[in-house]
């Protein structure tokens, strides 16, 4: 699912076994969505772009790789490597130019097995966007970012565990991960696709995500809905009593609204943003930062506005 232009519509992107990758646009609505007949995504200079081709089994994401607010498209392929085509027009008018790849310690990440099938989340809880990728062989791998948000860079990988145990669900078995709250509890489980047909749900039911550390006592959840408009909701959970500061940063870093400062006891709480700025001004659509800081913690989510 990708919303790739300003119609606030959900539209879809695939990726071929040919290695393509075809948007269908949603020609109806988020309800009861219809789509086109697809067209084949494209990168290159202007007058000269091609149909994007990363060999074979193309997955794509649409997110955003280098944190400047606009996603980009991270595609996976056969031969193991992220293919990566940085937007260099708008968030919601996407302009794909070049071609690079992910690097892992100074060489292109090339996942063991091949059949690269990307996942990007702030893994471990430090604010800066982690790589989580399936492989051929059934597997998990947890690219640790050891640079920034602007400039990502890997160095080796862990094997991702469940219950003590590697995941390492059956021999080419094509894993195909996703990171949701599945059950609702707040804590991040894994959705896995796989070539058996089935779906395989990791839960985290004991606090601890899949191959990461104990949760810290300050945790921000993902925002709900995001894409919002015109207002998202945004849940942080303390572990002890504190003062919690809840505030919104626009993609250049300039705090656009602060949302919450104050005492707050242990438990759950739950704020309502509704897109304006301190001044109470409705501020643009755009990618957004919702961040925390509490009990000497800071965390961070990204959050995306549609007009």
């Amino acid at each position: 699912m990708a919303h790739w232009d300003a119609d606030g519509r959900k539209d879809l992107l695939f990726g071929t076994p040919a290695g393509t990758v075809i948007l269908y646009r949603n020609v109806a609505t988020d309800e009861a969505p219809a789509f086109d007949g697809g067209m084949l995504v494209e990168a290159g200079p202007a007058g000269a772009k091609e149909p994007i081709d990363v060999g074979y089994s193309a997955t794509p994401l649409y997110e955003d790789w280098n944190g400047d607010g606009r996603r980009d498209l991270v595609v996976g392929a056969h031969d193991g490597r992220i293919h990566l085509y940085l937007n260099s027009g708008e968030d919601l008018a996407p302009d794909f130019v070049f071609e690079s790849f992910a690097q892992d310690e100074g060489a292109d990440l090339a996942v063991p097995t091949g059949r690269a099938s990307p996942l990007l989340a702030d893994w471990d809880g430090d604010a800066v966007m982690d790589l989580v990728s399936g492989n051929e062989a059934g597997q998990l791998l947890f690219y640790r970012n050891v640079g920034t948000s602007a400039a990502p860079a890997f160095s080796g990988h862990e094997l991702l565990t469940s219950q003590g145990a590697v995941i390492d669900l059956f021999d080419n078995a094509h894993t195909h991960p996703c990171r949701c709250d599945w059950t609702g509890d707040g804590l991040p489980d894994l959705v896995v696709g796989a070539t058996d047909g089935l779906v395989h749900l990791f839960q985290d039911d004991t606090g601890t995500a899949a191959g990461a550390a104990p949760p810290p006592p300050v945790r921000l959840l993902p925002p709900w809905p995001n894409p919002a408009n015109p207002a998202v909701t945004i849940a942080f959970q303390l572990d002890a009593p504190c003062r919690a500061r809840l505030a919104v940063f626009d993609a250049a870093g300039r705090r656009v609204a602060l949302i919450a400062d104050g005492a707050f006891p242990a438990g759950r709480h739950t704020i309502t943003w509704r897109g304006r700025d301190d001044a109470g001004r409705a501020v643009p659509s755009g990618v957004y930062r919702a961040l925390l800081t509490a009990g000497g913690a800071r965390r961070a989510r990204a959050l995306v506005l549609l007009r």
